[in-house]
């Protein structure tokens, strides 16, 4: 999808604080550690950042026809969203991944709509912490049927992610 030039990544560095994994020669971030040119007024080194991911990847928040509304912005909702990542049976898949560690209730309770509205499936990833500090273990919340939750298991497993819960939510029809 394209971006929407409108809206601009800055000040928000959501992406960049350790809450997605990027490796690169010039940036790294990975849980618990943002990457060394994220500053509070965003990215130190913007206008220079490698293509991929820095400059490739587009939050759902970005997006051309994006129905998220601009306090959805990562930085403001708590919540980094991605429609175009992952697909289950031919659809696109709402990936929600917290910007701490759990997603807002109000947040949630607002994408588990936004869901419903498109009929999508959604899958959120909200971070275990311990004494220490965020401990690489997640849970997983999904909003869809059993199997969409087993297949979501399975593929985050997949990519290093250590599941230690998983819930179902039941969308309510009007």
């Amino acid at each position: 999808m394209s971006v929407i030039n409108q809206r601009n990544c800055q000040p928000c560095t959501a992406c960049c604080e350790g809450w997605l994994d990027v490796q690169t020669p010039i940036a790294q971030a990975h849980l618990g550690t943002a990457c060394s040119h994220c500053t509070s007024q965003g990215c130190g080194i913007y206008n220079n950042r490698p293509l991929d991911p820095c400059q490739s990847f587009h939050c759902a928040w970005r997006q051309e026809g994006s129905l998220l509304p601009y306090d959805m912005r990562p930085d403001l909702s708590g919540v980094i969203v991605m429609t175009d990542q992952l697909q289950w049976q031919g659809e696109d898949v709402i990936v929600a991944v917290a910007t701490g560690a759990r997603i807002p209730a109000r947040t949630f309770h607002w994408l588990c709509s936004l869901a419903q509205l498109t009929s999508r499936q959604l899958v959120a990833v909200e971070h275990k912490q311990d004494a220490d500090g965020f401990n690489g273990e997640f849970n997983l919340r999904t909003v869809g049927p059993e199997a969409f939750k087993e297949v979501m298991v399975t593929y985050f497993a997949t990519k290093g992610f250590v599941t230690t819960s998983s819930s179902t939510q039941s969308v309510l029809e009007h």
